[in-house]
């Protein structure tokens, strides 16, 4: 009898409606505060499973132009004739907790909380312009990172929605490393809008 209770309990709840749909958010963003190049664009995209009111999941892939302060990684380069830019991408897994809610007057808005893990390779690529100058100044490193945020969605129609998101960025370096060029961890505030496409609840 047990058994058989279990059971149609198990098929209640497949059953049932999940309210949840596959959602990507292409992205512009810009790093407002921290240890970062403050005020320079980047570009994303972000692909998850979004539950009604469960937690779900995404995976977030960002790409920045000029990541570093210049100032910060000088030393790898000389004093003069060459010039170091660092591009960075980013890639992160995170949980996300939203909560939508719907209205005839304000449509349905999906505040959300969001944390997880990630990485962070950032490149350093130098552009040697002075013929004299001997030698390669290229290089890169990869470091851990988390990230906690908050943000909100809201549908403009049954499958395109509109996404605005503050994340918190930490990344923990190897202060011993031999490779790269940024040697102590370092944090950094991004502000970002989006489109949002998703798929028909399931």
């Amino acid at each position: 009898m047990k058994r058989t209770i279990l059971l149609v309990a198990l098929l209640c709840a497949w059953a049932s409606p999940v309210h949840a749909q596959w959602v990507a958010s292409p992205y512009i963003d810009s790093n407002v505060v921290g240890d970062v190049e403050t005020g320079r664009g980047g570009i994303g995209v972000s692909v998850g499973y979004h539950p009604r009111r469960l937690v779900g999941f995404e995976l977030d892939f960002e790409w920045h132009d000029h990541f570093f302060n210049d100032d910060d990684v000088a030393s790898l380069v000389p004093a003069s004739g060459v010039d170091l830019n660092t591009d960075a991408m980013l890639l992160m897994g995170n949980f996300v907790a939203p909560y939508c809610v719907s209205s005839a007057a304000g449509g349905t808005w999906c505040p959300y909380g969001a944390a997880g893990l990630g990485v962070i390779r950032a490149d350093f690529d130098a552009n040697v312009f002075d013929p004299s100058v001997q030698g390669d100044y290229d290089t890169d490193q990869v470091n851990l990172a988390f990230n906690v945020g908050v943000g909100v969605m809201h549908r403009l129609t049954r499958l395109v929605g509109l996404r605005v998101d503050l994340r918190y960025i930490h990344a923990l370096v190897d202060e011993s490393a031999h490779s790269g060029g940024y040697f102590k961890d370092y944090d950094f505030v991004r502000a970002s809008v989006g489109v949002t496409f998703g798929t028909p609840r399931l």
